[in-house]
């Protein structure tokens, strides 16, 4: 996953966004994704250290999360379909 500064700022927000949607802690996508403080922050910001395949983990998770409780996700402007990675 190849995203530029301008892209990267903006999926942060739309992560940031289903984040409050999701009304899930810190410790519950900890947990259920196996992350590490560090790590779930670093994804959320997508930083210079995130993982593509954990921003796509966490993108997906929040949106199921998201559904699983009647509500509808934030539409993510260029994080549209998962097709590089498989860890479910």
């Amino acid at each position: 996953m190849s995203l530029n500064h301008a892209q990267r700022k903006q999926t942060s927000e739309e992560l940031k966004v289903n984040y409050e949607i999701s009304g899930l802690t810190s410790e519950d996508i900890q947990a259920d994704l196996g992350f590490s403080v560090k790590q779930l922050e670093e994804t959320l910001n997508i930083g210079p250290s995130s993982q593509g395949e954990a921003v796509w983990m966490l993108r997906d998770y929040l949106e199921e999360k998201i559904k699983e409780q009647g509500k509808e996700p934030h539409p993510y402007s260029i994080l549209k379909t998962n097709i590089w990675y498989r860890y479910k």
